[in-house]
């Protein structure tokens, strides 16, 4: 009797605290011969998370392909974020994304630039696509 009573507690509990889950969005790139970058930002009621994949260039947009490196938000406003990446234990890189609209709709553009120092390197604009 008590097993079935902890049972509702906790099944009364879980209800309460379920929250519709987190929507994510994709977008890729494709570089020939040669690895392509993928990211896959989320949206969990404004808590933005991000991976970053190296993807196979015999599946250029296939994320199961992929090596996946977590992004670290390193600064975050409405309409830019910049992400911290490391790919391995000597490689990192910082990006920062800037998006024409702060809510995201199914599809969205973001233009990503890779920041090293003072530096910043040619923009790249990304379509993303809510993944289903």
């Amino acid at each position: 009797m008590l097993r079935f009573v902890i049972t509702l507690a906790l099944l009364a509990a879980v209800q309460e605290c379920n929250h519709p889950a987190g929507q994510a969005w994709r977008a890729s790139d494709e570089s020939g011969d040669k690895p392509g970058i993928g990211y896959e930002l989320r949206n969990d009621n404004g808590r933005v998370t991000a991976e970053a994949y190296i993807l196979d260039p015999d599946f250029p947009h296939d994320f199961s392909h992929g090596r996946r490196a977590v992004m670290t938000i390193v600064e975050q406003s409405p309409r830019e974020i910049t992400f911290r990446v490391r790919w391995n234990r000597d490689l990192r890189a910082t990006f920062r994304f800037q998006f024409k609209e702060a809510d995201w709709p199914d599809s969205f553009q973001a233009i990503v630039t890779e920041i090293d120092g003072s530096l910043t390197y040619d923009p790249i604009t990304f379509n993303f696509a809510k993944v289903k």
